[in-house]
């Protein structure tokens, strides 16, 4: 049982505590308050008018949010990239041409502005974008609808206008990049927010420079998508070229393979290369990927359990069968850690790995990419 003083010393406490909380909200009700009638207050609880110190932090914020999307020149060329020889050259054509030979394209004769690359998801589409942003000079703008949508109603407009007024404002020729467009470009219905549909409206309006009177052909724009069917028809509309990036054929599934096993030491003949090449059909650029990365494990997965081990002329221990002359008893742990060589990377790796990995695209899924490229697109 408590003594009267200390249940006074109870509630002053308690009041205390309750007084500190109501005004905590108060605080933030008149900053809410505040926003809502144009009014920022700082520390000092000093005012200040919409459209002065709140609207010029603001545009700063988004400009520096743009400006971080800038790309600095990168590794990948195009060379580095198997196949696709029509995407290459279109856009070597659309970009890569006309900032090297500008005197090219003049009068009736310019470059496309506003291309789409679709296509299966790991067939290469950024890496075409990488591949573009290496091999010019010019501001390369790498943008994603995370980029761009915002929470707050209205500033994804702002976002997308700052976007296109900054590549404007470039020295030479930018090149903005917008990878998963379908992610806000998709088609238009009755059921939609209305600030969805206002973004919509917005990017459509960008595209073509229709609310500036500096020339729309400062910029080039590039977009990458998986689902080009998901596209509203006016952005499709606003596409001069549409892309279609296939699956890699067989000699660039091959070309794939052996561009990620790199120093890697494989045991395989032309005729195994032939059979893999048929065995991997229908996987893409990233599928491969992944299987030759599982193939290279599989020569050191078989190290732990290994207990024969014979000596090269280099010191390197490497594994062997236990009937072989010189063969050499003991456990991984036991030999130098910096010795041990596995051995290359064979055929039955690679059929071991296939046995368990599958293609991820599907074959539904092709036959709806070549079917609106028959509809709508060119083959890349």
């Amino acid at each position: 049982m408590l003594l009267p003083i200390e249940e006074d010393v109870l509630k002053l406490g308690a009041l205390n505590e309750l007084s500190l909380s109501l005004q905590g909200y108060l605080e933030i009700l008149c900053n809410k308050k505040s926003q809502l009638d144009g009014v920022k207050i700082n520390e000092t609880g000093m005012l200040y008018e919409k459209g002065a110190v709140k609207d010029d932090d603001d545009c700063k914020r988004r400009r520096v949010a743009i400006e971080d999307t800038i790309l600095q020149k990168g590794t990948v060329k195009f060379c580095d990239v198997v196949g696709l020889t029509n995407a290459k050259q279109a856009l070597k054509e659309a970009i890569i041409m006309p900032l090297q030979f500008p005197h090219l394209f003049t009068g009736g004769r310019q470059p496309w502005r506003r291309i789409l690359l679709y296509g299966p998801p790991g067939t290469g589409k950024t890496r075409l974008a990488q591949a573009v942003a290496s091999e010019i000079n010019s501001t390369f703008y790498s943008v994603s609808s995370s980029d761009l949508v915002s929470s707050w109603v209205g500033e994804s407009e702002k976002l997308i206008k700052e976007l296109f007024h900054n590549a404007r404002s470039q020295l030479g020729q930018s090149v903005v990049f917008i990878d998963e467009i379908d992610s806000i470009c998709r088609k238009r219905s009755m059921r939609e927010d209305e600030y969805t549909r206002r973004i919509k409206t917005e990017l459509l309006k960008q595209m073509e420079g229709t609310d500036h009177s500096a020339s729309p052909q400062h910029f080039i724009l590039l977009c990458a998508t998986n689902c080009p069917w998901e596209l509203d028809t006016a952005f499709l509309r606003r596409f001069q070229k549409r892309i279609y990036i296939p699956l890699p054929d067989k000699e660039a599934r091959i070309a794939l393979i052996k561009m990620h096993l790199a120093a890697t030491p494989v045991s395989l003949s032309i005729e195994d290369w032939c059979l893999l090449g048929d065995r991997v059909e229908g996987f893409s650029g990233s599928d491969l990927s992944n299987c030759t990365s599982d193939a290279m494990f599989e020569p050191v997965r078989e190290l732990e359990h290994n207990a024969h081990w014979k000596l090269d002329k280099n010191l390197f221990y490497s594994p062997c069968s236990e009937r072989e002359d010189d063969c050499i008893h003991s456990l991984l742990i036991d030999l130098p850690s910096d010795k041990i060589q596995p051995r290359p990377v064979t055929l039955n790796d690679f059929l071991n790995v296939l046995s368990r990995n599958t293609s991820t695209v599907t074959k539904e899924d092709v036959e709806r990419f070549e079917q609106f490229t028959v509809n709508l697109g060119q083959k890349g």
